[in-house]
Order: C-alpha cells, then structure tokens, then sequence
C-alpha cells in the first residue's frame, strides 16, 4: 500500500475508530457520585443523551465503513456532524456533570426528606464543600469525547481527499459536447 492509499484510507480508518470509541462510551461510567462509604456511577444510556452520542457513534462507523468504497463529500460531512454532535454533547456534560448531578440527585431526594429541591440542593452543595460528597467524570465521558474528535478529523480529512463530489479515484462524467447549433447560439 503506497502513501497516496494510505492517506484515502485515513478518514475511514478514523470514522470508525470515533464512531466505535463513542458507542462504546455510551454504555460506559459517565459521572461518579461519592459519598459516606457509598458510590453510585451513572452510565451515558442511563439518560437521553448517551443515547445520542451512541447514535451519532453509529452514524460515524457506517459512514467510515461506506467511505471503504471511495472517499465521498457527504460521508465527510456526515463524520463531521457525528463527531461534532457526539462529542459536542459529551464536552457539555462533562462540563455540566456536577450541577447536572446535584439538581437530579436534589429533585429525588426531597420528597424523601420533606423538604424542597432548592433547600435539597443548598445541602448538597455544603456537603460538597465540606468534601462528605463528591462528583467525578468517568472514563465513557472522556471516550465519548475522544471519539468525536477522531471522527471530526476523519471527515475533516475526507473532505481534504475529495476535491470533487464523485469522491477520490473517480472521474466526475464528462460535460456533454457542444453541438454546432449550440455554439452558434452563444455567439
């Protein structure tokens, strides 16, 4: 295998490679809550969004697998909105984990304590700051996140390797050829 097919080989390569690192981060630990000799870890597929990210890591492997056949411009486009929508939701709840958790965990729990959410949360916060409790990013966030990045480039890359939109190695269909009377007519 030269360079040239080396390189047409790269966005598949990362499309799948992104596609499956966010599937499989999908079904992983996303955030880890500590607290009193007790941990509880919550999955991606444990709400809605890990469901996305699974479904934008299966749109990125079908679209690296198809680009196998030839690298084409909407395969590139569709591993770019796959590793930006998958990675993008990813990024945003690693950076919202913690306040995600705390309101969620607040809303459960204060029926249970007979008081309301806000106050729920104020607890919540105070045992944090006192370190009693703790909220941590797990491995599937970071594996969702990596993966996005991978199949963003791949389609990035794909984009780079069609210049034009039959896809590499392929010829676009020649213009048809002017007749006299056209000619003539454009003169």
């Amino acid at each position: 295998m030269n360079d040239t097919q080396t390189a047409a080989r790269a966005p598949m390569i990362l499309g799948v490679v992104g596609g499956a690192l966010m599937a499989l981060g999908s079904f992983l630990a996303w955030a880890e809550v500590s607290g009193g000799g007790t941990t509880v870890t919550a999955k991606g597929v444990d709400g809605s969004d890990g469901y996305i990210t699974l479904g934008a890591g299966l749109v990125a492997i079908v679209a690296g697998i198809v680009m196998a056949r030839g690298t084409k411009r909407v395969l590139a486009l569709l591993l770019i909105l796959a590793g930006i929508v998958g990675g993008g939701i990813g990024l945003y709840d690693a950076m919202t984990a913690k306040d995600s958790v705390l309101d969620a965990a607040a809303e459960e729990l204060a029926p249970t304590f007979g008081a309301s959410t806000e106050q729920v949360r104020t607890a919540l916060d105070q045992a944090i700051d006192a370190g009693q409790l703790s909220v941590k990013i797990s491995i599937g966030l970071y594996a969702v996140i990596a993966g996005g990045v991978v199949a963003l480039v791949g389609g990035i890359l794909g984009l780079g390797g069609s210049g034009d939109p039959a896809g590499a190695g392929q010829d676009a269909a020649p213009a048809p050829p002017m007749t006299a009377m056209a000619a003539e007519g454009q003169a």
